[in-house]
């Protein structure tokens, strides 16, 4: 995960007019839905849920936060923003942070109707990540909002800031360091177990679904490909008074500098990795590469 500047975002034009239309128009269907039932006795909670479900179902609304996917795909070179991954060949989805419709961890909750057209709310994400799966792993944000403590907003005028989300944001730039990989390929909290950035970081790679078997299949690959790829480096570091040598020590350089660019698919990991060959073992002892310390700390 890699932080995503949301505040970068293109809005159309003519978009926000949408938005705000149909977050109005949904206020008024739920009002009217909720009096309705009030003045029939009904319960006036699963007419609100009703209305709320019908109004987010519609197609034209559906469209109005679609719409923005190029632009959001901008932001992060195509990449899903969860799990770095491109999955060219799967769809997209337009991932509400919080859930629109329903809550998981609480069945009396509305949902976060009002975010429904709040372009900072998205967040672009490939199916493994957002979709419901059960495989060899389970996973898929889905309609997962959990938090920590009992206060959850549950209307518009709720202050969403004291909310303590359990789930790591890829907008917010400290969440992305709470994250690492194992050369395994398998995601992993930085932070030690009782740690509160530990709970976060593991709660989120199982709801995000980071330790998917293809996720964690590229990963790996990508770990052999630095490893190999350093010590090539290493070799040609070691003869770079030869201009040969120098050329493709060079051009080994760029391609690592590629792999670890925050463009690049699984960056993150492929900057976990460069990191973790700085220390190599050589007969036992743990050696430092300072030329690769050097050559990470000066990547532009």
């Amino acid at each position: 995960m890699r932080w995503v500047d949301i505040d970068e975002l293109e809005i159309p034009d003519g978009w926000q007019t949408l938005a705000d239309t149909a977050l109005n128009e949904l206020q008024q269907e739920i009002s009217l839905a909720e009096q309705t039932s009030r003045a029939n006795g009904e319960d006036f909670k699963v007419a609100r849920k009703k209305a709320i479900s019908e109004g987010l179902n519609k197609d034209s609304r559906k469209k109005i936060w679609r719409d923005l996917a190029p632009q959001l795909a901008k932001l992060h070179n195509g990449k899903c923003w969860y799990s770095e991954s491109l999955n060219s060949g799967s769809d997209k989805d337009i991932d509400h942070f919080r859930p629109k419709n329903r809550v998981a961890e609480d069945s009396n909750h509305e949902g976060y109707w009002w975010l429904a057209f709040e372009w900072r709310n998205y967040r672009y994400s490939c199916k493994w990540c957002n979709q419901r799966r059960v495989s060899s792993t389970q996973g898929g944000k889905w309609d997962h909002f959990p938090v920590l403590g009992t206060f959850r907003a549950k209307k518009e005028s709720d202050d969403l800031q004291i909310e303590d989300i359990d789930l790591l944001d890829p907008v917010d730039p400290d969440d992305c360091k709470l994250l690492t990989f194992r050369i395994d390929g398998q995601p992993i909290p930085v932070y030690p177990i009782g740690t509160r950035e530990h709970k976060r970081a593991e709660i989120s790679i199982q709801i995000y679904h980071l330790n998917c078997r293809e996720f964690v299949r590229d990963r790996k690959s990508l770990a052999t490909k630095i490893r190999l790829l350093v010590e090539n480096m290493e070799i040609c570091y070691s003869k770079i008074t030869d201009p040969t040598m120098k050329k493709l020590y060079k051009n080994h350089q760029k391609d690592l500098f590629r792999f670890v660019n925050r463009n690049s698919e699984y960056s993150a990991a492929a900057l976990a990795y460069a990191w973790a060959e700085v220390y190599k073992n050589d007969y036992g002892h743990q050696v430092e590469r300072s030329w690769l310390k050097e050559v990470l700390n000066s990547n532009p």
